[in-house]
């Protein structure tokens, strides 16, 4: 924030800055202090007038405690008739406007009120003020126990307004009597105010004359702060102006700046003018080099011109061979990438013509053992249709011997009959053999019926078994002249093997030499891009360089020299 100031702003700040916070400081601290003695002032007044008005109350009591002293001292302790022509003089007794005496016995209990007779012999030892303060209860206690002053209020009959009252009691121990009177303090509130308004009066008259002086003293130090800125800024403006001239090409080397004293600001115009006396110097020198630069970047830049044309034409001849060669190259490296890719497919179709003999020769063999293993399944088929026929033999012996079993059982059964009781537990035995070989023929039946279908299965398999051995036998001569094929077609896969290798070996030999050729015409081409390059950015130098002395010789013309 304060970079962006400008430096008179800044010394008018550090001038009037520090007076303007010292006044303030200065007048902030002298109101704080008089308001505190206005303070005091108040507390001190106030406890003056009360001081006052209670030293009044005493004078008043002591007057009254005189005018009865005669009757006081003659009476007996106790004797009422004397208390009452005391309390008759005290009732008769006043000072000032509205001041009055009242009495009290030992137990708060009214004797008199100045001349009223109201509420007489009522016992006020629970009156309490608004404050809460037992006022008869505390002023009775005073004149008893010697302190005499009691503080209490009573609020304004039709307001709210409290007054503030004290009062001094005195106590006459012969009757058991406490009288006193009673003084407001409401015009004590208003002379302290009275005098609060006069000191701050007083506050407030050297609050602005403190003021007004630091208001003063502030113009003055403005005035000094501006005319010794001016002094200071003068020098540091003419120093400004030269150099504004400089920057806007209207500089004039020939111009010094006066001294005119000798402090830092007239060191410093001297300073300025030497820098300016160097400079001076320094541009006519410059100016002289710049006229004979432009004659020499003319030339430089005409020869460079001339170089870069002739460099583009052998570029643009070189292109062309090039790009001749490269076509050359491309069409060759395509015959050799041809003539691999036909090799790769030939080598890839022997490959595939291996595997497929390793698989025909791989079937003949399993067509051989399957033929082997048909013939071997037939003959077991053979063996085993005479087993079944043999089986068939056995089954119809038991079937026989079930008949029989049967019969003889029967047989048992009709003598067991005949014997009555004594042959009935053989006839049950004949009854279960009987039972037992009907089940056996039963069965006997079952085996015959699938040994039948197994005889039939058997026969349809063998039948099968001789047709598969047939084909297996005619596979297999197949196959046979399967594998003799693709023995001649991996021979001939051989041959053209051999010459797709001889095509590819020639292709890539005239690849190779294209592609030297074509290098080392890339090697001229960059060697006269290189050439060129160099040529155009001499050129673009030489344009930029007599651009730049232009420029120069247009920057040192706007000097006065």
């Amino acid at each position: 924030m304060l970079s962006s100031l400008r430096l008179r702003v800044k010394l008018l700040l550090l001038a009037l800055g520090p007076i303007l916070l010292l006044a303030v400081l200065l007048s902030g601290v002298a109101v704080i202090e008089l308001q505190d003695l206005a303070d005091q002032q108040e507390t001190q007044t106030r406890a003056g007038l009360i001081r006052d008005r209670r030293a009044e109350l005493e004078s008043y009591v002591q007057l009254a405690r005189n005018a009865i002293a005669p009757i006081y001292e003659r009476s007996a302790e106790g004797n009422l008739q004397a208390r009452d022509q005391a309390v008759a003089l005290l009732e008769g007794l006043t000072y000032g406007r509205e001041g009055y005496f009242w009495g009290y016995d030992g137990q708060s209990v009214r004797v008199f009120q100045g001349a009223t007779r109201e509420r007489i012999g009522e016992n006020f030892a629970d009156f309490k003020d608004p404050n809460g303060v037992y006022a008869i209860r505390e002023l009775v206690k005073a004149g008893q126990n010697g302190s005499h002053y009691v503080d209490y209020s009573f609020a304004v009959p039709g307001s709210n307004a409290l007054v503030p009252k004290v009062g001094y009691a005195e106590y006459l121990p012969k009757w058991n009597l406490v009288f006193g009177t009673s003084l407001n303090l409401d015009d004590v509130e208003r002379d302290v105010g009275e005098a609060r308004a006069a000191f701050q009066a007083r506050i407030d008259s050297l609050t602005l004359i403190m003021l007004g002086s630091a208001l003063l003293l502030l113009i003055l130090v403005a005035v000094l702060a501006v005319l010794m800125s001016n002094a200071i800024l003068r020098p540091l403006l003419q120093i400004k102006q030269n150099l504004d001239d400089m920057a806007e090409g209207d500089g004039d080397l020939t111009h010094r700046l006066p001294v005119t004293s000798r402090d830092e600001l007239g060191e410093l115009s001297a300073s300025f003018n030497r820098f300016v006396e160097k400079i001076h110097v320094l541009v006519q020198q410059v100016a002289g080099t710049t006229a004979q630069l432009t004659g020499l970047v003319g030339e430089v830049a005409s020869q460079a011109q001339r170089s870069e044309h002739a460099m583009a034409d052998q570029r643009s001849e070189t292109d062309q061979v090039a790009t001749a060669i490269n076509e050359m190259s491309a069409a060759a490296h395509e015959v050799a990438m041809s003539a691999q890719r036909a090799a790769e497919a030939a080598r890839e179709t022997d490959q595939e013509g291996l595997a497929a003999k390793q698989v025909v020769d791989q079937s003949i063999h399993q067509i051989h053992e399957l033929v082997g293993e048909l013939r071997g399944s037939g003959e077991s088929l053979e063996g085993l249709q005479q087993d079944v026929k043999g089986i068939v033999g056995v089954l119809d012996v038991i079937r026989a011997i079930a008949e029989q079993t049967n019969l003889l059982a029967l047989n048992a059964a009709i003598e067991a009959a005949r014997a009555g009781e004594a042959g009935r537990g053989f006839a049950v035995v004949a009854d279960e053999v009987r039972a037992l070989a009907s089940r056996t023929q039963q069965s006997t039946g079952e085996i015959q019926g699938m040994i039948d279908r197994l005889q039939n299965a058997t026969s349809n398999t063998v039948s099968t078994m001789l047709r598969a051995g047939e084909k297996g036998e005619s596979t297999r001569d197949h196959a046979n002249q399967a594998g003799e094929s693709l023995d001649a077609i991996s021979a001939l896969i051989g041959t053209i093997n051999s010459m797709n290798a001889q095509i590819a070996a020639a292709a890539e030999e005239q690849t190779a030499v294209a592609e030297e050729i074509n290098r080392s015409v890339h090697h001229i081409a960059d060697a006269v891009d290189g050439v060129a390059s160099d040529a155009a950015q001499g050129a673009q130098t030489a344009r930029e360089l007599n651009g730049l002395a232009e420029q120069l010789q247009r920057l040192v013309g706007q000097f006065r020299i």
